[in-house]
Formats: C-alpha cells, sequence, structure tokens
C-alpha cells in the first residue's frame, strides 16, 4: 500500500470481484429475495467494516469515536444553541423536530428490525445497526453517546435532552461499538455479545415475530463444516440433474467393488457399476 496506485488497484480488484462473482450491487426486489441486497445495505456494510478495523491510536482527529468502557463514551465540548436548551424528550418514542426528508428510514436501515420516529434499527445474526435522528443545528460535539454492555443513551450535552435511551434487548460487545454522525444522522454499529435473533432492540418496543424474519446468512459467515456441507449438497444435486452417482452412491459402489473383487467371492466377472441400482 505503498503508493496510490496500489491502493486503488488493491480495491478495484476487490471490488470488481463483487460485481462480478457476487450479488453485492444487485438491489433485492423484495424483502425476501435470496438474490441481491436490501437498498443501501452494500455500501453500509463497506462503510462499517472500514470503522471496525481503522486504528484506535490515529494522531489525526476523527469523526468516528468509539465505545471504549462499560461506564461512558462521550463527547461534549460545546454548549447546545439556545433554540435547543427549553426542548425535552422524555422517551425513544417521541421525535425531535427534523425537516420531513430527514424522518424517511430505507428498507435497509430497518432490516430485520423496525422503525420508529425518531430512529430505526436492522440485524444480522451477530450485529446491530442504529440510525437516530437528531436536530439538523446539532453537530458531533453537542453529542454524548454512552454504551455499555446492555444500556444505550444518546442525548446531548444539555441534560434534559434525551434522544435515545434504554434497556437493550440482549448484550452487545460494548468495547467493539463504534459511531458516526452526518448531517443530522447518528449511525450506531453494534456486535452482538452471542450470535442470535433479537425480537427487539431496547426492551420498551413491541416484540417481533422472529419466525417472520429473514434468518439466512451468508455463504463465508457459515462454519467450515457447514460450508462443505452445502457443497457438498450442491454438487450431488448437479450430479442428479445430469443422471451421475452422487457422493453416497460413489461410496457404496466403492465397497461394493471392494466386496466384490475379494478373493472367494462368488462373482466372475468383473464389477460393472451400471448393473447396481440404489433406491
Amino acid at each position: 500500500m505503498a503508493t496510490m496506485a496500489t491502493l486503488y488497484y488493491c480495491f478495484d480488484a476487490v471490488f470488481g470481484f463483487l460485481n462480478r462473482r457476487t450479488d453485492f450491487y444487485v438491489t433485492a426486489k423484495t424483502p425476501n429475495s435470496p438474490v441481491g441486497l436490501p437498498e443501501g445495505l452494500a455500501e453500509r456494510l463497506v462503510r462499517n467494516t472500514f470503522y471496525k478495523w481503522k486504528p484506535k491510536d490515529l494522531t489525526i482527529e476523527s469523526n468516528v469515536p468509539e465505545a471504549v468502557n462499560e461506564a461512558v463514551v462521550e463527547t461534549s465540548v460545546e454548549d447546545v444553541s439556545s433554540d435547543l436548551d427549553n426542548a425535552t424528550i422524555s422517551d425513544t418514542a417521541e421525535v425531535l423536530p427534523t425537516e420531513k426528508k430527514e424522518t424517511e428510514f430505507n428498507s435497509s436501515e430497518c432490516y430485520n428490525g423496525a422503525v420508529y420516529e425518531n430512529y430505526s434499527w436492522s440485524q444480522t445474526i451477530s450485529e446491530i445497526d442504529i440510525i437516530v435522528k437528531v436536530p439538523p443545528t446539532v453537530t458531533t460535539k453537542h453529542l454524548i453517546v454512552n454504551i455499555s454492555t446492555q444500556n444505550i443513551s444518546v442525548k446531548l450535552k444539555n441534560e434534559n435532552l434525551i434522544i435515545l435511551e434504554g434497556l437493550l434487548c440482549q448484550k452487545c460487545k460494548h468495547t467493539d461499538a463504534i459511531w458516526s454522525f452526518d448531517k443530522g444522522r447518528l449511525e450506531i454499529h453494534l456486535e452482538k455479545a452471542y450470535e442470535m435473533w433479537w425480537d427487539c432492540f431496547l426492551q420498551s418496543e413491541p416484540k417481533l415475530d422472529i419466525a417472520k424474519l429473514d434468518c439466512s446468512r451468508p455463504f463465508e459467515d457459515l462454519s467450515e463444516e457447514a460450508q462443505a456441507k452445502i457443497q457438498e449438497l450442491t454438487w450431488n444435486q448437479e450430479r442428479k440433474r445430469l443422471g451421475l452417482p452422487t457422493s453416497d452412491e460413489i461410496k457404496m459402489h466403492d465397497k461394493l467393488k471392494k466386496a466384490w473383487d475379494m478373493e472367494g467371492s462368488p462373482f466372475k466377472e468383473p464389477y460393472n457399476p451400471n448393473t447396481v441400482i440404489f433406491n
């Protein structure tokens, strides 16, 4: 990565592969579509991966603070502008004043999750992403973001102004939490402490029906054993389509041939697999 050219060709190769060999750039037409990703999810995956591996000791000031300890993660320097001093928000269900276009969420921002007035959340089996709408006059220095194992709080320096607060559905890896802020949108990324589907983000929310979620997982996220089994099933299916023996049938033929050719076998002719039919 010593030169910009090397970096460019590296990323060009990676994303070129994703374009040619995967459905990474395909937008799913329906929530349960087996092909493609929900709108905006591909870009968010790239951004979240970038911040996940970003070193913590950079000397350049970053706009993406990381949650570090059980107690508090915060950024607070300036006073909130006077037009916010008297505002109050009592709970997560109440919405802060924002422009109409800023209250809209796309499908990827509530994928396997839910949408509320001032925030939305989405999930995979191992991660949670939250989008929080905040007043357009707020900057990063106004925000205080506290993330612990099972609690989250987003508020302004004015202690009376709570944007989002509550008890998480399940525990998260709070030391791996990251958040970024841009143009009235606070994006928070959490890794679940255990791989499981959440039926809510905050315990105060209505519960989701887990049976109705898209519980499919990317192939590369599966264990090596699971990947090998899927590859075997796919191979066997193709063999059946072509009228060829499957892996189990090949094993059975090998055993029969070994017994057929043993000394003392009653069979005199050479073993012919075409004469054997498995039900």
